[in-house]
């Protein structure tokens, strides 16, 4: 398929021996006579590369870059300007904006082929960079995919062919621990499942997204009840003994009772797997200058500061070093629905590995005033 080039200009005879010039090279060439034209023609047949002029009627060559740049179909497309004068000014105000290149007008035929030349080379260059790192992703995400799917899995059907297979050898408590192991591996598949279905919803979210109000919006009450309900919770996928020391002031968040929910209980579960036992969890919250503060501290798993920035889905941090479960989803959940709600994140490790996770959340001033 031949490139597509469209070439955004006023001056009808420089348009025309542009386009002849270049069909004759063999690409393909949309013309528009000024910067309006030329953006329709882009929205409704995005082109691979951009000539435009600067100086046009009504609307001129910096206003479509703009547009080029804030469309998100349109944003990696190079985009060269035609320009009579080289003033610095403008060139960087252009390169500001996102052009990749500027040709000063008179221009030779073959420094106009450079520069597009040099332009689609350099973006088929990043689109294969693009393209391996995604079949990077992909096989690292099948690759925990099939560990933590299978895993459960295994749980399951091993246990429950244990207890069909056997059931007459087995007394009532042997039956219920069997059938609580089976329990546990299907509550880890499914919390598996949704949280990689909510990480791709969170992705996806912006302001003008129509979710965007249900994780953004909302006023719940923290107390030591809803704690210890989360870690009930955990218990019962990790089919293990949850301990913990808390103490939780009470009060009202501006976040919803969901987010909350889901905030809880990542970071304790996170607590609880990379924790090595030597002393319980530790979860205080207490209300400081407007904000409401949550400290969990575990000892095990250092984190560094310094990875908080690199919190991202399917990354997992230490992963030469500790056997970890999981997709690495948690933390990248909780960083997206805290930002929705002017919250804040910080980790930290001590020398004695111990972690510290901060989470600053806005405290509800009217309805945590009359429920004082």
């Amino acid at each position: 398929m031949p490139t597509q080039i469209l070439v955004i200009e006023d001056e009808n005879q420089i348009r025309e021996n542009i386009a002849d010039l270049l069909s004759i090279k063999g690409f393909e060439v949309q013309t528009a006579s000024n910067g309006r034209e030329g953006i329709s023609q882009a929205l409704l047949s995005p082109p691979d590369l951009i000539l435009c002029d600067i100086r046009m009627p009504e609307v001129d060559g910096y206003q479509v870059l703009e547009v080029i740049r804030g469309t998100h179909s349109l944003a990696t497309v190079p985009f060269i300007f035609l320009t009579a004068k080289t003033d610095g000014l403008e060139i960087r105000q252009g390169m500001v904006l996102g052009a990749d290149d500027y040709l000063t007008k008179p221009f030779t035929m073959n420094n106009l082929l450079l520069a597009i030349d040099s332009r689609l080379k350099r973006e088929a260059v990043r689109k294969a960079d693009l393209q391996a790192k995604l079949r990077d992703h992909r096989h690292t995400i099948g690759q925990l995919s099939s560990h933590e799917h299978n895993t459960p899995l295994s749980g399951i059907i091993g246990f429950s062919s244990l207890l069909l297979d056997n059931y007459e050898e087995f007394d009532s408590e042997e039956v219920i621990a069997l059938l609580s192991m089976i329990k546990a591996s299907g509550l880890r598949l499914k919390r598996s499942l949704d949280k990689q279905r909510l990480i791709e919803v969170l992705q996806l979210v912006n302001s003008s997204h129509p979710s965007y109000p249900s994780f953004s919006t909302g006023t719940t009450q923290i107390d030591i009840e809803l704690v210890e309900k989360q870690m009930l919770a955990i218990k019962e996928w990790q089919n293990c003994e949850v301990t913990g020391h808390l103490e939780i002031e009470p009060a009202t968040l501006s976040i919803s009772s969901e987010n909350l929910t889901i905030i809880l209980t990542e970071l304790l579960d996170n607590a609880l797997k990379f924790s090595d036992g030597s002393t319980p969890i530790r979860l205080t919250g207490h209300r400081e200058n407007g904000v409401y503060q949550l400290l969990i501290t575990n000892q095990g798993q250092p984190f560094k500061p310094e990875d908080v920035d690199r919190i991202a889905p399917y990354v997992q941090f230490e992963r030469q070093h500790y056997e970890q479960q999981g997709f690495g989803l948690g933390l990248a959940i909780v960083k997206n629905l805290l930002a929705f709600n002017q919250g804040v994140l910080k980790i930290g490790s001590s020398s004695h590995k111990e972690t510290t996770v901060s989470v600053t959340i806005p405290l509800n001033l009217l309805s945590d005033n009359v429920t004082q």
